[in-house]
Parts: structure tokens; C-alpha cells; sequence
């Protein structure tokens, strides 16, 4: 069976989105599954001048990666991000994104996940408790 890693890109007006774009470039034995903005990856791709192509993700029919490719859960933004300004709009998505592909584990419809990171005080600021991810998927995953 192809294993699959659900990806998650983490804060919107981040590292994360952009880090997911460079990590599809590259070869990998595993399905690559991103739960995030279509159009926010299209866009970060675009001013990375990278390739991005992006295809729905199908749970029944796993594929082979190929470089500049990517299958995609689609999760969409709650407001526009712009990299480098934070916005407590964006705060649910970041923890959908991160619900969303923790399920996935937990269904096996992924084997592995790997998280971009977050703003833990934009969440905060938006009435949201949460101290970081290790207790947030704990909580998750009820261990």
C-alpha cells in the first residue's frame, strides 16, 4: 500500500504555505496530502515561482507523488492572508487544517502527518484556547 502524509501548511501568513510548496518539489515514496487553501498554495507557488499542480484528493485511489504535484483536501480561508500579517480571521482555519488531517490519521485514510507552523497568540487572540500542537492532537486523539 502507498502511504500517504497528510500535510498541514500551519499559520496562513507564514512559513508554512511556502514550506509545503518547496516539500512538493521534492521526490517522496508517499502520497502527499495537503489540507489547506487551494488558492492560497496556488498563490505562494506563484511568488516562490515554483510549479504547483493540484489534484483532489481521492481517499480510494492513492497516487505516487510526483514532483510539483500535490492532492489536495481543500480547507478555505475565512479572510485573504497576507504573508507576514497575522489575522485572528484565519485562526479557525489553522485549526481545521490541523482537525481535518488528524481525522484522516486517525481514519487511516493517511499513515503520517506533518504540520507547518503556527501562531499560537493569533489563535489566542481570537477567543480560542490552545497552548500548541502536541496538546492539541493529544486532545484529538484522546491520549
Amino acid at each position: 500500500m502507498l502511504p500517504r502524509i497528510a500535510i498541514t501548511p500551519g499559520e496562513p501568513a507564514g512559513v508554512g504555505p511556502e514550506l509545503l510548496i518547496q516539500i512538493a518539489q521534492q521526490e517522496w515514496p508517499a502520497e502527499l496530502v495537503a489540507y489547506a487553501d487551494p488558492a492560497l498554495l496556488t498563490e505562494r507557488a506563484s511568488a516562490l515561482g515554483l510549479p504547483i499542480s493540484l489534484s483532489p484528493f481521492d481517499a480510494a485511489s492513492p497516487r505516487p507523488h510526483q514532483p510539483g504535484h500535490i492532492s489536495i483536501a481543500p480547507v478555505a480561508l475565512a479572510a485573504p492572508a497576507q504573508l507576514g500579517v497575522l489575522n485572528t480571521a484565519n485562526a479557525d482555519y489553522v485549526l481545521t487544517c490541523l482537525r481535518a488531517a488528524t481525522d484522516a490519521c486517525l481514519h487511516g485514510e493517511c499513515q503520517a502527518m506533518m504540520t507547518g507552523p503556527v501562531q499560537k497568540s493569533v489563535i489566542n487572540d481570537a477567543g480560542i484556547a490552545f497552548s500548541g500542537h502536541t496538546e492539541f492532537l493529544a486532545e484529538r486523539c484522546q491520549v
